[in-house]
């Protein structure tokens, strides 16, 4: 009954994968020219076939009728099979039995179906055909198909129909080397735009505007320092104001910053900082309501006034936010501190107003919730599973990231970067 089973599996996939091909092949024919060519030398072939075939100059008159019928019918084959042979793409099928081999199949036994495959540049975008397989599942198995495939999978996209899915895909090697930072990477025309590092397609870029403030963690030496830097030197190069909390001995901002940042590293200080910010970001809700802006984009439309972005960032918040043996003045202290640094979470996004904070362990005893959750970027470096599922909700660091690498990171939506490698010695230069 097995066998039997197997067997009835088997010639079902095959048809399956039979009409699909053709339909692909079909498709080809409507957007490729070439493979539109392709198709009609292969229907003019099969029409010059069953003519010397099927042309009934040999028989009777009577006869001669009968032999439409297998004509037309070889010819609707062949047509089949040549549409079949437009849309087949290699390696379709290996691909199919390997992931039957890592058990991606639906609850009928199938695994999806390569029907199409298209290069964009060091990319391969993979389209298959699929019956009950949604994108969660995907995603979820990642890295096994990652393994089947040989490729990495920059991302998974489900397709208009519901029924296919396709996959960003670039060859593992070279993926992640290090790059050093240039300064001909700087966005200098789009200060709404950092860049994070180097993806699996290209540059990983973020909109502030739309996603203003940024949570970074990892475990000690995965590179957040490193990170943190290239992203407010980016700013610095964009006109913003930067502020940066160092609460680290002043190793990871060294005296050079001072001429491009302010540098705090009092906790009484770093209060009357905040308390400023938060007044900047009241009188700028009065300069917009006078023009009636929106956001800071729309107020220097409006206004003629470049109004600068504010960018504050506190390299270890643990150092800062954490009350543990801490006195009641302190205690206190860090409560206000919290509170500022929660309404500038809440409301700066439309005011240019933006944070930047990274711990090793944003949890709730370091991090308030009403700030963290407001940390509308995600992003965790090296770390365990319960780490990684404190910054961006899920284990996927732990997987994703192997356990020596130095600047490798993951977003929450799942994209993973390499951090450009950022050093003193190019603020120096300047």
């Amino acid at each position: 009954m097995t066998n039997l089973n197997n067997n009835e599996l088997s010639a079902r996939t095959n048809l399956h994968n039979f009409c699909n091909t053709v339909k692909a092949g079909l498709h080809n024919a409507v957007v490729s020219p070439s493979k539109r060519h392709a198709l009609l030398v292969l229907l003019l072939l099969g029409a010059a076939l069953c003519a010397a075939i099927y042309w009934p100059y040999h028989l009777p008159a009577a006869l001669a009728g009968l032999m439409l019928v297998p004509a037309a019918f070889t010819y609707l084959c062949w047509a089949a099979v040549s549409a079949a042979a437009v849309g087949y793409v290699p390696g379709a099928l290996e691909m199919q039995h390997n992931f039957a081999r890592i058990g991606f199949t639906n609850s009928a036994g199938e695994a999806p179906y390569l029907i199409q495959k298209e290069q964009r540049g060091n990319a391969a975008i993979l389209t298959y055909h699929c019956t009950g397989f949604p994108v969660s599942a995907w995603i979820d198995k990642q890295l096994e198909l990652e393994s089947a495939l040989n490729m990495l999978i920059a991302s998974v996209k489900e397709g208009d129909d519901r029924r296919t899915v396709s996959l960003c895909c670039v060859p593992p090697e070279h993926v992640f080397d290090t790059i050093e930072w240039h300064e001909r990477y700087i966005l200098r025309n789009e200060d709404n735009k950092l860049i994070l590092g180097r993806g699996l397609t290209g540059d990983v870029i973020i909109d502030i505007d739309k996603t203003p403030h940024i949570l970074i963690g990892g475990n000690t030496g995965s590179g957040k320092s490193v990170l943190v830097q290239c992203l407010l030197w980016q700013a610095i190069q964009q006109a913003d104001v930067v502020y940066v909390a160092d609460f680290k001995g002043g190793v990871d901002f060294s005296y050079v910053w001072q001429e491009f940042a302010y540098i705090i590293t009092e906790e009484t200080k770093l209060l009357v900082l905040l308390n400023h910010l938060a007044d900047t970001l009241e009188e700028r809700k009065r300069l917009f309501k006078k023009v009636d802006a929106a956001n800071i984009t729309e107020y220097r439309e409006k206004s003629g006034d470049y109004m600068q972005r504010i960018v504050f960032a506190c390299d270890e918040v643990a150092e800062l936010l954490d009350k543990t043996g801490a006195d009641k003045a302190r205690k206190e202290l860090l409560a206000q501190i919290e509170a500022r640094l929660a309404l500038i979470a809440r409301q700066g996004r439309a005011f240019g107003i933006h944070l930047i904070l990274a711990t090793q362990r944003p949890d709730a005893n370091i991090l308030p919730g009403q700030i963290k959750n407001n940390m509308n970027i995600r992003i965790c470096g090296r770390a365990d599973t319960t780490l990684s599922t404190i910054i961006i909700g899920d284990g996927r660091a732990a997987e994703q990231i192997p356990h020596d690498a130095q600047g490798r990171f993951i977003m929450e939506d799942g994209t993973v970067f390499q951090a450009y490698y950022f050093s003193d010695d190019t603020i120096s230069k300047w």
